[in-house]
């Protein structure tokens, strides 16, 4: 993802949390990554996780995928690991990430092929390219 210090990153569907930490410690000092989950459970178990391991930019926060709590063309890197497929309108939710996402930024998604839910990578380039 090409990952820098200072950048705003969102993370689509946090699960425990290890591949935010990961990003978070690439974009220190001063940069943040935003952990949005629908889940309550989630973000409660994401927020203790960053109180007792001190790490101090990480934002967990519930938010709706397809109206997102940031402006326009304000986010550096939006990432999803194994979500896309779990969320019921994948293009309009590309689309969302569209907005916010800067001119020049990145998108990127990562699906496990273990996952049954997995659509073919046809389909997930058609809604891609329907964005």
């Amino acid at each position: 993802m090409n990952l820098k210090p200072g950048m705003i990153v969102v993370e689509i569907g946090p699960g425990k949390g290890n591949y935010t930490k990961t990003v978070a410690e690439r974009l220190l000092p001063d940069g943040k990554v935003y952990a949005i989950d629908i889940q309550e459970s989630v973000i409660k178990r994401l927020k203790i996780k960053v109180e007792n391991e001190n790490i101090p930019n990480i934002v967990p926060m519930i938010d709706d995928v397809y109206n997102l709590s940031f402006d326009n063309e304000s986010v550096d890197r939006i990432f999803a690991i194994a979500c896309l497929p779990e969320i019921p309108e994948p293009v309009r939710a590309l689309k969302e990430f569209k907005r916010i996402l800067k001119p020049g930024g990145i998108v990127s998604l990562c699906e496990l092929f273990i996952d049954p839910d997995y659509p073919l990578r046809k389909t997930e380039i058609k809604w891609a390219e329907t964005t």
